[in-house]
């Protein structure tokens, strides 16, 4: 049986089909990592890990973030800043160099973790009940 750190449902979807599926597709992702650090095969994975997320990071922060603008979001700097620390951390880790796979992929995961269930449930619920009042979906 696959151990999953975190689990997709309810209490984590906004209800914003674009972002729902892409927080969905991070969550994956985080669980593949979870599943070679308990392998000990992290290096890999954590390499695959970096590479989305430079991808994830672009799409989708770029994304919420025009929908941020347009739906004239009162809390589109703070929310904006989050995406920016995000950014930050990702650059910190662009410059791993292949050793202590282990730890920098457990950190990564464990951040990740923190980020799925505080920022998705929180700040991006937000933007999804606003993005659904203003018929923004």
């Amino acid at each position: 049986m696959i151990k999953k750190i975190v689990d997709w449902s309810d209490e984590l979807a906004t209800g914003i089909l674009w972002q729902d599926f892409q927080h969905a597709e991070l969550i994956a992702h985080i669980n593949r990592l979870h599943q070679a650090i308990i392998a000990k095969q992290a290096q890999e994975e954590l390499w695959r890990m970096l590479e989305f997320l430079e991808t994830y990071v672009d799409n989708h922060f770029g994304l919420e973030e025009r929908y941020m603008e347009v739906a004239h979001d009162p809390t589109i700097r703070e929310h904006a800043r989050a995406h920016q620390q995000f950014r930050n951390n990702l650059n910190e880790l662009r410059e791993f160099d292949g050793t202590a796979a282990q730890i920098t992929a457990a950190s990564l995961c464990y951040d990740l973790y923190e980020w799925v269930t505080h920022h998705i449930c929180t700040t991006d619920k937000n933007l999804g009940r606003l993005l659904k009042q203003k018929a923004l979906q």
